[in-house]
């Protein structure tokens, strides 16, 4: 099979999985927001940072390590790092379990001590899957691990539903985590067919350790930067203003990462794979960049004109504070994107330093933005969010710029008619005279989508131009 077939039908089962589990659990936890409301949301976000954290440590680093020595990868390789992760899985739950009171104390709610030790099992949880998924990445079997998340992501679901209707309140969402992750790991497992032996190849966790290691540490800096936001509004505010700013980047962190991780998860082990053909590799970078926006721009800037109608509808009257904090954060996110294109080139070209180093430098940013917005309540941090992620986007790009001649300004003027023509579709939708309503939210979604289109066509952007092509083709020879 050729690359462009592999990435092709990678691509396609991968934006099944996220359409099915990323968009399926996102549509289940509104559903749960309406009936267990802000709070039970808040402690779930108080905990998120250091569940992220701990998975950052533990399979972050060397599962990319896998990944980018896939034409080289050993049996030695596999069960190495097996090991190596089950070992700071352990670790890692005991030093949770045992900080559970401080974290509960640090955020003046008790209840927390025994939501964390519970949820919590979902890292330890996790460290077996790392090798399994690596491997099935490799294979480009993006298949398996569809329907693998599929099935988890079913049954948590369905689980989580009856607990919040037979009134567990936050236990909901706290089983539906745990479950998740169960059901997808032995999914995984069975797919994968892989055992590990009971070796352990120092050569080999030396010549890992030397990428992976900093992967991991840029992983760790990085996690802690993207959600410091929601850590310390824990410390500041109380649960629901916690709850409204966690569905708030729940949402607007599901649309991008909608897109952007299927995207990244196929042609993460392909660029691996083409690393030293530097010409093709740098085609693929640049129409990734381009292909990205052209998708996750309108999406953001459009759930952003329509964010009021949609936290009324689906979330309840309850949480209407919500809705301009998801506004901003929705523009806070439409260079994420390819802010994150520019970080994954450089652990596919194995310069995991380069990585560390972006990512330390903005560590002041984010810490000197979030103190001076902190007074200004959740709508403040948004706001410093916009200005960081515009900030982090040029800091992003500096060193694939210097590498591949395709820099920050350069990507920006790439996307110029995605930015034109969203902005033109926001001003539309959002001033369009029309009441919450199913029927109205539909209308301006379709409409939106119009003007975007129209828009984009007529400035003559090459893959609208690419895409009238096909379907012109086809027409013919379905006529035909």
């Amino acid at each position: 099979m050729s690359l462009k077939n592999k990435a092709i039908r990678a691509f396609s089962w991968t934006l099944s999985d996220k359409l099915i589990n990323q968009l399926g659990y996102l549509a289940v936890t509104v559903y749960l927001a309406r009936l267990i409301g802000p709070e039970s949301f808040g402690f779930i976000g108080m905990l998120t940072i250091f569940i992220v954290l701990a998975e950052a440590v533990v399979s972050g680093g060397f599962a990319s390590a896998l990944v980018q020595r896939s034409q080289q990868l050993t049996e030695d390789d596999a069960c190495t790092v097996f090991w190596i992760n089950f070992a700071w899985g352990a670790v890692m739950y005991a030093v949770l379990y045992i900080s559970a009171p401080w974290i509960a104390n640090f955020y003046h709610q008790p209840e927390l001590t025994d939501i964390a030790r519970v949820i919590f099992l979902s890292v330890l949880i996790n460290t077996f899957t790392v090798v399994a998924r690596a491997k099935l990445t490799i294979a480009v079997d993006f298949k398996s691990q569809a329907i693998a998340n599929t099935v988890a992501t079913v049954f948590s679901s369905a689980l989580a539903v009856l607990m919040a209707l037979r009134g567990y309140g936050y236990w909901a969402l706290v089983w539906m985590m745990i479950s998740k992750a169960l059901l997808a790991a032995v999914g995984v497992w069975w797919f994968c067919r892989w055992l590990p032996q009971w070796r352990f190849s120092r050569t080999s966790f030396a010549s890992m350790f030397g990428f992976g290691s900093k992967l991991m540490l840029a992983g760790f800096v990085a996690t802690a930067v993207n959600n410091l936001y929601v850590a310390l509004t824990g410390r500041f505010y109380n649960a629901t203003q916690v709850g409204f700013y966690t569905q708030a980047t729940n949402l607007s962190n599901s649309l991008c990462l909608f897109i952007t991780s299927s995207l990244q998860g196929v042609t993460y082990p392909i660029m691996t794979s083409i690393k030293e053909d530097h010409e093709r590799l740098v085609s693929i970078y640049k129409q990734l960049i381009s292909i990205t926006m052209l998708v996750c721009l309108p999406m953001l800037v459009g759930f952003a004109a329509i964010a009021d109608d949609v936290v009324f509808l689906f979330l309840g009257p309850q949480w209407l504070s919500v809705a301009p904090v998801l506004a901003t954060l929705c523009i806070a996110r439409t260079v994420t994107p390819i802010s994150s294109i520019n970080m994954n080139i450089l652990n596919a070209v194995g310069r995991s330093d380069l990585f560390l180093k972006v990512d330390l430098s903005k560590l002041p940013m984010t810490l000197g933005a979030l103190f001076i917005a902190l007074p200004y309540g959740i709508q403040g941090l948004a706001w410093a969010s916009v200005c960081t992620s515009f900030i982090a986007f040029f800091i992003n790009s500096w060193f694939p710029g210097k590498m591949f001649g395709f820099g920050g300004f350069a990507q920006l003027r790439l996307a110029i008619p995605y930015i034109a023509a969203s902005t033109l579709m926001f001003i539309v939708v959002y001033f369009l005279p029309w009441s919450a309503s199913y029927i109205g939210i539909t209308g301006k979604i379709l409409i939106g989508a119009l003007v975007y289109i129209i828009v984009v066509a007529t400035i003559g952007d090459v893959w609208t131009k690419k895409a009238w092509k096909i379907l012109y083709q086809r027409i013919g020879l379905h006529n035909s």
